[in-house]
């Protein structure tokens, strides 16, 4: 069988065409998995944008989640140092390993990312992320690893609440835990019709750039969780009351009140209506007051 070869093609560019990329997959054999949420970005002008806005640097050490056809991989593995890319899918990865194996650079691990060990030692995170496990993903990557910048295609809609403010629709739990670890950036939406097979909702480009300083310590980073999960399991509530009847934690109404009144809170405010900056005093004033 002559396969069009993603690594090692007889065209110099590194970035393949929609035909080229179709015609890999067809001669593979392989198709996007629906379990897995796979939707390969097949558009040359969008693979593009997503190198240049990426920009690896010669020293950089990228860590690839879900690489699929290697779409990504390709421009990636000949423009940083180090490049190791996690692929669930057995097909996927099986290929992936035979187009590379010449490149020493170039590390294809089989495994699921939500269940591997961390890699300690990359300085980007990229990856077109699968809808259903997203939240989870950019959730592990917050906690579990230091790189300096991600970049990620996800959901149009899941970009909204990256990015949402204070008291918005969109504005939720996970809004403000992403935003403690990263300042996130909204890029550029690609359509529908840019993907093989197309999905039916927008995808947009983010970039999340890593805070140089956690502002809280782990006794206050716990409280600040049960805080913001109780604000959210408890929309449209009174802080207050939500506080004294949460599932994640118990503060009784003295301590509360004493809160709000050194921070300033309205009595009767929402925990929606909270900014990033709110949660993190009132869980530093909590975790160093009886409660």
């Amino acid at each position: 069988m002559t396969m069009v070869s993603l690594a090692s093609g007889k065209k110099k560019r590194s970035i393949l065409n929609k035909k080229e990329i179709l015609a890999y997959l067809k001669e593979a054999g392989l198709s996007p998995n629906k379990a897995y949420g796979q939707h390969f970005l097949i558009s040359e002008k969008y693979i593009e944008a997503i190198v240049t806005a990426i920009s690896p640097q010669p020293d950089d050490c990228i860590l690839e989640i879900g690489p699929g056809p290697g779409i990504l991989t390709v421009p990636l593995s000949r423009l940083a140092k180090k490049l190791v890319c996690v692929e669930i899918d057995a097909g996927f990865a099986r290929i992936l390993k035979e187009q590379f194996a010449a490149m020493t650079q170039v590390t294809i691990v089989h495994d699921d990312f939500l269940k591997v060990p961390p890699v300690e030692w990359c300085t980007r995170i990229v990856g077109n992320l699968p809808y259903n496990v997203s939240s989870q993903i950019i959730f592990r990557v917050a906690k579990h690893y230091k790189a300096s910048q991600c970049f990620f295609l996800i959901q149009k809609e899941l970009a909204g609440r990256l990015i949402a403010l204070p008291g918005s629709a969109m504005y939720s739990a996970f809004t403000v835990g992403v935003q403690l670890y990263f300042d996130v950036h909204k890029l550029f939406d690609i359509p529908p019709h840019a993907f093989f097979p197309a999905p039916k909702v927008h995808s947009t480009f983010v970039q999340l750039i890593r805070k140089k300083d956690l502002p809280l310590q782990d006794n206050e980073k716990e409280i600040f969780e049960q805080l913001v999960a109780t604000a959210f399991w408890a929309r449209r509530k009174m802080l207050k009351t939500a506080l004294k009847r949460s599932p994640y934690g118990t503060y009784n109404e003295l301590l509360i009140g004493r809160a709000f009144e050194a921070l300033g809170f309205n009595p009767g405010v929402r925990g929606e209506e909270l900014s990033l900056q709110d949660f993190i005093a009132l869980a530093q004033y909590c975790a160093h007051h009886e409660k």
